[in-house]
Formats: C-alpha cells, structure tokens, sequence
C-alpha cells in the first residue's frame, strides 16, 4: 500500500476515535446519566465534536487526497491503486468535502443542542408537553438548515440532508417510489381489514421486566450476537451505537403489558449490531471510514430483515416458541404456535412507529418524510405541528393521537438533529425484502435450517454479502452485487402481500 493511504489511514483513525469518545457518552447519556449532568454532557460533546472537526478537516488530508488523484469529479483516485485503494478515498473523499464545509462554530453549537435538546424532548415527552420542545426544535431545523446550506447551496436543504444518510438519494427520488408503495399498502390494508381480525389478547397480559429481560438475553444468544463484543442496556427509545470495533451497545424497553414491544426491539437491535461487529475490512483499512456501514437504509435494512422475515415467521418460532414460554411465563399458557405467529402479525393501525405492524409501518414513515420536508422547507410552522402530524395520522392510517406524547413527540430523531433520516426506515424494507428474497434461492434449505433453530446460516450469508464490505461498496452497488438487480420495490410488495393472505386468509 502506497504510503500517501497509509498516512490519510493514521489521520483517519484520529478521528475515529474521536467520534467514538464521543458516542461513548452519547450512549451514557441515553442510558445511565443523572438528569442534572445535562449541560456539562453537552459541553463535552461540543468539545469533542469540535475537535473531531479538526481532525478530518486537516489541510493534510486535503493535499494527500490530491497527491493520490481522489478528487470531488474522481473521487476514486488514480487508475493505478487497487481496488481496496480507491474505494477508500471515495469514502473519505466524501467525509471530507462534507466536513471542510462546515465552520467549526457550527459544528460545536449543533453538538451542544444536540445534547440539550435531548435532554428537553425527553422531559416533555414525559409531560405532554409540546410547547417545551418546540423552541429546541426550532433550533435543531435552523441548525440542519445553515448545514445543508453550507454544504450545497446551490441544491434543496432537504436533498442535502436526506444525502447525509443515503447517498444519492432525493425528494423527488423518494416520493416517487413512496407514492406507489403508499397506494398498494393501502390496497393490502383494504383486503386485511374486510377479514375478521386476529386475536392478540394474551399478548396484552403482564410480563414483568425481568422476565423479558431475560428473554432478550436469551434472543441476543440465538441470533449469535457475542456478548464480549456487546451489551443490552435499557432507554425509553431502543438504539444501536458502535463505541468501538469490538464494542457495540444495543438498548431495548419493556411494556409491561405488551411483550412484543421488548422482543421485536430486541431482535431488532441485534440486526443493527450483527451488522457492525460483521464488518471485516482488509487489515489496512480496519478502524478506518471504510470500516463503515454503507447507508442508514441498508442498516435498517438488517435489523427489519431479522424483525420481520426471520423474527416474525412460523418456521423462526417453532422450534423456540417453548423456550419463549419458559422465559415469559403464563401470558404464553396454552397458546399454539399458529395462534401465536398469527397475533405477533397482527395488522391493526395504531399510534407508535416502532411498535408498528409491517403493512402500515411504512406509512408512519411516509407520514414523517412528509411533514419534515415540510419543517425543512418552512411549509410547516413548528408551532403547526401536533394539528398537522394528528391530520396525517387520520388520512394515512385513521387515528388520532390523543395527546404528543404519542403524536409528534414519540420519536427522538429530530431532537437529536436526524433530520433527513426517516426514509431510511422505508427503504430499509425494500433492501430487506430483495435480499430475502436472493436468500432464498442461494440457500434454498433456509427455511428448514430455521426450523431446526439454526440461523447461523443466514447470518453468515448477510455477512458475506453485506457486512464484511462495509462502505466499500455505495447502497446501490451492493444491492446490485448482492441480489444481481437495482432496489425494486416488488419485493417487498410481494412478500407482504403473500405473507398476509396466509394470516388473514384471503
């Protein structure tokens, strides 16, 4: 390796360790932290994010960049370097024209909002109170604004920001596939809601905390999650954050009344960190941008892959439904495996996001791309948006919040300045259903390796396809190396529509 990539790997790993510093308070923060070391947190984020600014925006970088012909027109480099090579200066190439955009003051003053804006949406969450929030959310949209603007002036705030964490992706782009996904969800959801509704009482029974949480345990061992590189951690809103190569944090909750809730976020969460500790890049490049996931949608797309296609099916629960049982107690007395497969699939539109079902999961996302398009744009009044989000939430799945806490308040991505960040949910499900479906034909003894409890099959076959490259590879790239076509949204269209003919019966 020439030693203009050695040197851009030292400078690199700096700031790598800086951001993970920083996001082991970040996970403190969300986890164990007293509500009273609120400002200093923030102070000290503020310092970090600072001094990781300084780190990847090192003039240094910027002429060992050149040196090796990565520039914003090729930012692969020189024909002559390898492949290895030139994929990482891609992705460094892009981290840093992004980041020498950025005055260091911006930089700063969005870690210390961040950090308080936290802290108050979780208060007001707790208090009903959107009034609370509102001015911090003002602040975190200014914010994301003068950062788009300092990116790209010259492109839409909302096509900047949405590129942060899907690269290459528009509004337009997005709305268009939104579009046809919104109607033929609402089509399913016509012929599910003409059939009588699937019982899940039992699953509203009291389960105590410990009881669930020893069957998030249990579910981190079979999915083959190391605990020595791992942990599960409780939050009011379950995370993934990677603090290291070799130490990824996974956070769930527990309902009381509804064990699902702990179970799926679970599961969930596992994906997400299955995902980081499965990624190998060649020794060089370890610790390095290039040992990164290689978008947001494509990490959503391996938690909701093992959520739902895995977590959610009959051939996932038959061989540990029992084990399910001992864990979870008498809620699960006398239920058979066909009655509970049934009711943890369940459709029925309901108030949270992240406890919905798949068929109108989507459509919560639909709903936030939208209103924060309009947040962004200034379309929308930040003191407009509880009436606006209670409007959505009728037109798109026929209920009404009864107060913010379960409406505009639930979520914590636009307190922590994830603005641009909710289409990754929706199009996680795309990538999930098309790798699924690749899966499938390349190990067609899939589905009978799950009946026998074995999912080390398919974890490595993720592994494989998707996690070892990291960002070697850009969203569609992988995609198409992994499955042998572009993103098509037929997939998931597909899958949902013959999973729900055999639950629903139609």
């Amino acid at each position: 390796m020439r030693s203009e990539i050695e040197r851009l790997v030292e400078l690199d790993r700096g700031h790598v360790l800086v951001t993970r510093i920083a996001s082991v308070l970040s996970w403190d923060q969300e986890t164990y932290m007293p509500v009273k070391g609120i400002e200093e947190r923030a102070e000290q984020l503020a310092f970090l994010e600072g001094l990781a600014h300084e780190k990847l925006t090192n003039p240094e970088i910027g002429s060992l960049l050149h040196a090796l012909g990565s520039t914003k027109a090729n930012p692969l480099g020189h024909d002559s370097l390898s492949p290895d090579e030139r994929a990482y200066l891609r992705v460094l190439r892009r981290a840093y024209d992004r980041e020498t955009c950025l005055p260091i003051d911006l930089v700063k003053d969005t870690a210390r909002t961040i950090a308080l804006s936290q802290g108050a949406w979780v208060e007001a969450r707790s208090k009903n109170d959107f009034a609370a929030f509102a001015p911090w959310l003002e602040k975190m949209l200014s914010l994301s604004r003068s950062k788009a603007a300092c990116i790209d002036p010259d492109k839409p705030a909302y096509d900047v920001l949405l590129d942060l964490y899907e690269p290459g992706s528009t509004e337009a782009d997005i709305a268009r596939v939104f579009v046809d996904l919104r109607a033929e969800l609402v089509k399913l959801l016509g012929k599910i809601n003409s059939k009588p509704q699937v019982d899940d009482a039992f699953l509203h029974q009291e389960c105590p905390a410990g009881r669930q949480a020893a069957v998030s345990r249990w579910l981190m061992d079979l999915l083959g999650l190391d605990k020595d590189r791992a942990r599960l951690d409780v939050t009011a809103h379950p995370f993934t954050s990677t603090l290291g190569s070799d130490d990824v944090r996974i956070t769930t909750r527990y309902v009381g009344d509804f064990l699902p809730s702990s179970v799926f976020s679970t599961i969930h969460e596992t994906g997400h960190a299955l995902y980081e500790l499965g990624i190998d890049s060649p020794a060089p490049f370890r610790r390095s941008k290039l040992s990164e996931a290689a978008s947001m949608a494509m990490h959503e797309s391996q938690s909701r892959l093992w959520e739902n296609m895995i977590g959610r099916s009959a051939g996932f629960w038959k061989p540990n439904l029992a084990k399910l049982h001992s864990l979870a107690g008498p809620i699960l007395d006398g239920v058979t495996l066909d009655s509970f497969v049934r009711a943890i699939n369940r459709v029925e539109p309901s108030l949270i996001r992240t406890e919905a079902d798949e068929v109108t999961y989507s459509l919560h996302v639909i709903l936030r791309f939208e209103i924060e398009s309009d947040l962004v744009s200034g379309r929308l009044a930040v003191k407009d948006l509880p009436g606006a989000w209670n409007a959505k939430m009728v037109e798109l799945l026929g209920v009404e919040p009864p107060d913010d806490s379960r409406g505009c308040l639930q979520d914590i991505h636009w307190a922590i300045g994830y603005i641009g960040y909710f289409p990754s949910y929706a199009l996680g499900n795309l990538y999930a259903a098309q790798l699924w479906d690749r899966l499938r034909e390349t190990l067609p003894n899939a589905a009978a390796s799950l009946e026998r409890g074995d999912v080390a099959g398919v974890r490595e076959w993720l592994r494989e396809k998707i996690h070892r490259p990291g960002s070697t590879w850009l969203p569609g790239e992988l995609i198409e190396r992994a499955t042998g076509k572009d993103l098509e949204a037929k997939h998931f269209v597909a899958y949902l529509n013959e999973k729900y003919a055999r639950v629903y019966g139609f």
